[in-house]
């Protein structure tokens, strides 16, 4: 049976509005040259939230708390960045504009609330939590409150993540004993295993822009590396082949690169190559450590 500490090395890194209406901007629309990465360093000597230009140029810290912040999720027009953070003594959901101002609080419960995604209109964000014994995938407003439990498993259900058309949830479970990519419609019905082998699968999702693919983590050839499949669990593809530890795979808007987080030169820093693994790049270059978080959709 697979244990809650693999669980949370698969997944992580250590580690009241009106639903009606559209998020309100804090500044003017993000257009395609304004994109940006968004990563978790201890640069600074803490984890924190930074942004940086897509080439690795530009690199702006966001957040300066003692606890630590990471895990951010860009909302979908660009505007507001979802994070977590054990800044009042256990993890919970914050948001903040893009910028680091507008700090706001999204979640209140004496448990562990972590790994925001949004949802592709904007109005509801994605999180796992331990509030109930196991971690579940829940689903909040944007803007706070109304949450809501989507999957009901004795073992544990993490990292949700909603594809481009917000129909689907994928997420990781480890329900059948071992750490394995699940699929299931928004409202939680439909239930369908993506992939099937001894070996974890799963940790941070992440869909193509165009809704046909899924790149997820797998242990399966004895280390990690990053996969992609199709959303029915066929032809898995591997894309990094490294002595290093590959993880956490982010698309770029447009389906073509992928950024993700690796060790292969020695310590974690953030990399990006082309949809099929060739053109490996690194975009980052610290000694302390870089993990990818997300790319401005």
């Amino acid at each position: 049976m697979v244990s809650r500490r693999s669980i949370v090395l698969a997944i992580g890194l250590l580690a009241c509005g009106d639903e009606t209406t559209s998020p309100v901007l804090e500044g003017p629309p993000v257009t395609g040259a304004e994109r940006r990465i968004t990563f978790t360093s201890s640069r600074d000597g803490n984890l924190e939230v930074y942004s940086m230009n897509i080439d690795g140029t530009d690199q702006s810290r966001l957040t300066s708390h003692v606890g630590a912040d990471h895990n951010a999720d860009w909302s979908p027009d660009g505007s507001r960045i979802a994070f977590m953070g054990n800044r009042d003594g256990d993890y919970e959901i914050y948001v903040m504009n893009r910028d680091g101002t507008g700090l706001k609080q999204l979640t209140f419960n004496k448990a562990h609330d972590g790994f925001p995604h949004w949802s592709p209109d904007g109005l509801k964000i994605l999180f796992t939590s331990l509030r109930d014994a196991d971690f579940e995938v829940y689903v909040m407003s944007a803007f706070g409150g109304d949450e809501r439990r989507m999957t009901a498993s004795r073992f544990d259900d993490v990292g949700g993540a909603w594809s481009p058309d917000g129909t689907k949830i994928a997420f990781s479970s480890g329900r059948d004993g071992n750490l394995e990519v699940y699929l299931m419609n928004a409202d939680g019905t439909n239930l369908v295993r993506l992939t099937n082998h001894e070996a974890q699968d799963g940790g941070k999702l992440a869909w193509s822009p165009d809704g046909t693919r899924i790149a997820f983590g797998s242990f399966r050839d004895g280390n990690s590396e990053i996969y992609v499949m199709n959303i029915d669990g066929t032809n898995i593809t591997r894309l990094t082949n490294n002595a290093g530890i590959d993880r956490f795979p982010t698309w770029s808007p447009d389906g073509q690169r992928l950024a993700f987080t690796s060790n292969r030169d020695g310590n974690d820093e953030i990399y990006v190559m082309n949809a099929d693994g060739s053109g490996v790049s690194r975009l980052t270059n610290d000694s302390a450590i870089d993990f990818i978080d997300g790319w401005r959709r």
